[in-house]
């Protein structure tokens, strides 16, 4: 559990500390308080990244030369994070590091107002969305998510300039192998998670409604990929029609599509079982609690709502930071 916290020259706070004694700490204020901010630097010290922008874009009034984020946790850990002439630094326990390793990460659930509309928003930030949660327990997956990007920018520069199979060859060896293993990641997660949501859809909602989520994409491997990549090519398409680039993540409630018949409550409810769900799967790969970061989760429930989702078990064994606008269960107020 983290005990202080102190950052510097980040964003609208130039020196701010601050203690923790609870396993929940929810953070009021206005609008533009600075309480996300406060948040983002717990992330990134557990992550080694912000959801938010690039490192450079967090120094305070664009004016400041460095910016950093001190950690130390209950167990006598230490953990730093330092920006300075453009270059990120982390050091934990004095060991210094231009990356934070994968093996230093703390698992870490991640919630943004955006993903509100998870339901509602487009297949990429769905995609988004449980790629972020399959990294934590396959860091392979965003290298091979990084270098499949790459793949199908290079791939569409040649169709689009004009190419030959022969060139494109190289290109869809690479593109069929990481599409095997990418689709394969997503699949196996997401039916984890759909095995276990509509329990925990149950115990939040009080509701006997059955719940299902699906991968949508058409799973082949290498060699079938291949196959329609050059077909594709043979009947002159100019962008890569096929590859998990395209593909979707569906939500049913009790047999219909969720995007088209939950109501709002639902929707709340349904992305709250998510996180739920992807908790108690981080908890038991890792065997350690989990960071819950929530950034105006709550904005759309009644006060008794509010509590209600804080209170929930699988938070409550974890550590949770929330910020809101209003909550009588605040331990920092920045208005």
């Amino acid at each position: 559990m983290i005990k202080n916290l102190r950052i510097q020259n980040f964003r609208r706070h130039a020196d701010f500390k601050m203690s923790f004694s609870d396993s929940i700490t929810i953070i009021t204020g206005k609008n533009g308080s600075g309480k996300t901010s406060i948040i983002e630097a717990i992330f990134i010290a557990l992550s080694g990244k912000s959801w938010r922008s690039n490192f450079n874009e967090i120094l305070r009034d664009g004016s400041a030369e460095w910016w950093r984020v001190d950690v130390e946790f209950i167990g006598g850990e230490k953990r730093v994070v330092k920006f300075i002439n453009n270059q990120k630094i982390f050091e934990i326990d004095d060991k210094r590091f231009m990356r934070l390793p994968a093996r230093l990460k703390k698992p870490v659930i991640l919630f943004e107002p955006n993903d509100l509309q998870l339901l509602y928003g487009s297949p990429t930030r769905r995609r988004d969305f449980f790629d972020r949660f399959i990294t934590q327990i396959e860091p392979e997956h965003q290298i091979n998510l990084n270098k499949f990007a790459r793949v199908l920018k290079q791939r569409n520069n040649l169709l689009k300039r004009g190419t030959s199979l022969d060139e494109l060859m190289v290109w869809d060896l690479q593109f069929a192998d990481l599409a095997e293993k990418i689709v394969a990641a997503r699949e196996k997660w997401i039916a984890e998670i759909d095995e276990n949501l509509a329990a925990e859809y149950r115990m939040i909602a009080d509701k006997n409604d059955e719940i299902s989520i699906k991968y949508s994409g058409v799973s082949k491997n290498k060699a079938q990929t291949l196959k329609l990549l050059q077909s594709f090519f043979l009947e002159g398409w100019l962008t890569t029609k096929i590859g998990p680039q395209l593909h979707d993540i569906k939500f049913r409630i009790n047999g219909h599509d969720a995007k088209l018949t939950a109501s709002r409550g639902e929707n709340r409810t349904i992305i709250f079982a998510i996180l739920a769900t992807m908790t108690r799967l981080l908890n038991q790969k890792f065997g350690e609690k989990v960071y819950l970061i929530f950034d105006d989760i709550d904005s759309e429930l009644d006060l008794k709502h509010k509590n209600g989702l804080y209170n929930l078990e699988i938070f409550r064994e974890n550590y949770l930071f929330a910020t809101t606008i209003k909550s009588d269960m605040s331990t920092l107020n920045l208005e």
